[in-house]
Protein backbone atom coordinates (compact mmCIF):
# COMPACT_ATOMS: atom_id res chain seq x y z
CA UNK A 1 0.00 0.00 0.00
CA UNK A 2 1.32 3.32 -1.06
CA UNK A 3 1.92 6.19 1.87
CA UNK A 4 -0.96 8.19 2.13
CA UNK A 5 -0.68 11.85 0.46
CA UNK A 6 -0.20 14.68 2.83
CA UNK A 7 -1.83 18.15 2.59
CA UNK A 8 -1.59 21.32 3.81
CA UNK A 9 -3.98 23.66 2.77
CA UNK A 10 -3.74 27.69 3.24
CA UNK A 11 -7.22 28.82 2.44
CA UNK A 12 -8.71 32.05 3.78
CA UNK A 13 -12.31 31.58 3.71
CA UNK A 14 -12.96 29.43 5.99
CA UNK A 15 -16.42 28.51 4.04
CA UNK A 16 -13.96 27.32 1.15
CA UNK A 17 -11.58 25.50 4.06
CA UNK A 18 -14.24 23.17 5.75
CA UNK A 19 -15.57 22.38 2.30
CA UNK A 20 -12.05 21.05 1.30
CA UNK A 21 -12.17 19.31 4.11
CA UNK A 22 -15.30 17.79 4.19
CA UNK A 23 -14.42 16.43 0.87
CA UNK A 24 -11.17 15.19 1.23
CA UNK A 25 -11.72 12.97 4.25
CA UNK A 26 -13.34 10.72 2.53
CA UNK A 27 -10.18 9.57 0.28
CA UNK A 28 -8.01 7.42 2.23
CA UNK A 29 -4.85 7.65 0.34
CA UNK A 30 -5.31 11.69 1.51
CA UNK A 31 -4.29 13.17 4.69
CA UNK A 32 -4.47 17.09 5.86
CA UNK A 33 -1.71 17.45 7.92
CA UNK A 34 -2.19 20.95 8.38
CA UNK A 35 -4.32 24.36 7.55
CA UNK A 36 -4.01 28.01 7.51
CA UNK A 37 -5.52 31.20 7.12
CA UNK A 38 -3.08 33.08 6.80
CA UNK A 39 -0.26 33.87 4.70
CA UNK A 40 2.56 34.92 7.45
CA UNK A 41 2.93 31.22 8.66
CA UNK A 42 2.71 29.07 5.43
CA UNK A 43 6.50 28.52 5.26
CA UNK A 44 6.41 27.69 8.79
CA UNK A 45 3.76 25.27 8.65
CA UNK A 46 5.12 23.60 5.86
CA UNK A 47 8.31 22.90 7.34
CA UNK A 48 6.40 21.65 10.69
CA UNK A 49 3.99 19.90 9.10
CA UNK A 50 6.20 17.92 6.19
CA UNK A 51 3.64 17.75 3.48
CA UNK A 52 3.66 16.39 0.21
CA UNK A 53 1.31 18.80 -1.33
CA UNK A 54 0.66 22.28 -0.40
CA UNK A 55 -3.01 23.69 -2.07
CA UNK A 56 -2.33 27.42 -1.44
CA UNK A 57 -5.12 30.06 -2.01
CA UNK A 58 -3.62 32.63 -4.49
CA UNK A 59 -4.84 35.33 -2.32
CA UNK A 60 -2.09 34.19 0.19
CA UNK A 61 0.36 33.79 -2.08
CA UNK A 62 0.11 37.32 -3.26
CA UNK A 63 1.01 38.81 0.51
CA UNK A 64 4.17 37.77 -0.02
CA UNK A 65 4.34 37.60 -3.99
CA UNK A 66 8.48 37.61 -4.21
CA UNK A 67 9.35 34.83 -1.35
CA UNK A 68 6.18 32.47 -0.79
CA UNK A 69 6.44 29.72 -2.92
CA UNK A 70 10.10 29.84 -2.64
CA UNK A 71 9.93 30.00 0.98
CA UNK A 72 7.68 26.74 0.46
CA UNK A 73 9.69 25.00 -1.22
CA UNK A 74 12.86 25.96 1.12
CA UNK A 75 11.54 23.85 3.62
CA UNK A 76 12.96 20.06 3.62
CA UNK A 77 10.02 18.25 2.64
CA UNK A 78 9.83 20.29 -0.76
CA UNK A 79 6.43 19.94 -1.66
CA UNK A 80 4.41 20.31 -4.72
CA UNK A 81 2.97 23.94 -4.56
CA UNK A 82 -0.96 23.97 -6.53
CA UNK A 83 -2.63 26.89 -6.62
CA UNK A 84 -5.85 27.74 -6.62
CA UNK A 85 -7.00 30.91 -9.11
CA UNK A 86 -9.76 32.03 -10.44
CA UNK A 87 -7.89 34.41 -13.24
CA UNK A 88 -7.88 33.35 -16.44
CA UNK A 89 -4.18 34.64 -16.33
CA UNK A 90 -2.44 31.49 -14.80
CA UNK A 91 0.05 32.27 -12.50
CA UNK A 92 2.24 29.58 -14.08
CA UNK A 93 3.08 32.48 -16.58
CA UNK A 94 3.95 35.34 -14.09
CA UNK A 95 7.05 35.82 -11.64
CA UNK A 96 4.82 34.20 -8.76
CA UNK A 97 4.74 30.72 -10.85
CA UNK A 98 8.37 29.53 -11.39
CA UNK A 99 8.24 28.36 -8.32
CA UNK A 100 4.81 26.43 -8.50
CA UNK A 101 3.71 23.24 -9.55
CA UNK A 102 0.36 24.10 -11.27
CA UNK A 103 -2.45 25.84 -10.31
CA UNK A 104 -5.91 24.87 -10.50
CA UNK A 105 -9.44 27.08 -10.65
CA UNK A 106 -11.40 26.46 -7.86
CA UNK A 107 -14.23 26.29 -9.95
CA UNK A 108 -13.78 23.07 -11.14
CA UNK A 109 -14.98 19.37 -9.65
CA UNK A 110 -13.85 18.75 -6.33
CA UNK A 111 -13.26 15.38 -8.26
CA UNK A 112 -10.73 16.84 -10.96
CA UNK A 113 -9.06 18.73 -7.80
CA UNK A 114 -8.50 15.36 -6.21
CA UNK A 115 -7.38 13.66 -9.19
CA UNK A 116 -4.83 17.10 -9.92
CA UNK A 117 -3.72 16.76 -6.17
CA UNK A 118 -2.40 13.24 -6.72
CA UNK A 119 -0.76 13.83 -9.66
CA UNK A 120 1.51 16.41 -8.13
CA UNK A 121 2.23 14.27 -5.22
CA UNK A 122 3.17 11.40 -8.32
CA UNK A 123 5.24 14.08 -9.84
CA UNK A 124 7.20 15.21 -7.14
CA UNK A 125 7.59 11.31 -5.75
CA UNK A 126 8.73 10.17 -9.37
CA UNK A 127 12.26 9.45 -9.55
CA UNK A 128 13.94 11.33 -12.37
CA UNK A 129 16.43 8.91 -14.40
CA UNK A 130 19.34 9.77 -15.45
CA UNK A 131 19.55 10.98 -18.99
CA UNK A 132 21.69 8.91 -21.28
CA UNK A 133 24.63 10.62 -23.81
CA UNK A 134 26.33 8.66 -25.57
CA UNK A 135 30.06 9.73 -25.58
CA UNK A 136 31.62 11.48 -28.49
CA UNK A 137 34.94 10.07 -30.29
CA UNK A 138 37.78 12.26 -29.89
CA UNK A 139 39.70 12.30 -33.33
Amino acid sequence: MNPRTKLLIAQPDGAKLVSLLLWLEQYSDMEVVGTTCSGDQLANCASFHQPDVVLLDFSLMAQDENNAAANIKSTSSTPAILVMHESDIAPMESALGKDLDGYINPKIALQELTESIRKAAQKRHAPVAAAYVPATMAG
